[in-house]
């Protein structure tokens, strides 16, 4: 059963060691503002993959919801463009659609300040279907 709770690591607002990253969704879209901290960091000043990875899942996994549909991540490309600097504002854009009746497709990117591509993301998702 998926379920959506306060906790999870990106957008949770409950989870402390979380990015707490606050998404703004509808229509198959999704998009949000946010800066990394210094906890965040791969090498020095530089934000981990795994973390922008996390973000463009995330970004991803809303556009999807706003399907109207419950799905989890079944794929994940990531392209880095550019290393994401700690402590720069950034911003993330996700577009998603239905592309068979269990599958969506979906795709974001993450800008730096000066609206330059740091990373893309190419994602399947599984729609998931309740058993009852």
């Amino acid at each position: 059963m998926l379920v959506l709770d306060d906790y999870c690591f990106v957008c949770g607002k409950d989870n402390p060691k979380g990015l707490r990253i606050k998404f703004t969704y509808g229509e198959g879209r999704a998009n949000a503002e946010f800066t990394l901290d210094r906890e965040y960091q791969g090498y020095k000043e530089i934000a981990h993959g795994g973390i922008i990875s996390a973000i463009i899942d995330e970004a991803c996994a809303y556009a999807t919801l706003s399907l109207g549909v419950k799905a989890y991540t079944a794929k994940m490309y990531v392209r880095f463009r550019r290393p994401v600097k700690i402590g720069e504002r950034l911003s993330v854009e996700a577009d998603a659609k239905l592309v068979k009746s269990k599958l969506v497709e979906a795709k974001a990117e993450i800008k730096d300040e000066k609206k330059r591509v740091v990373a893309q993301g190419d994602l399947r998702f599984i729609i998931y279907e309740e058993k009852t």
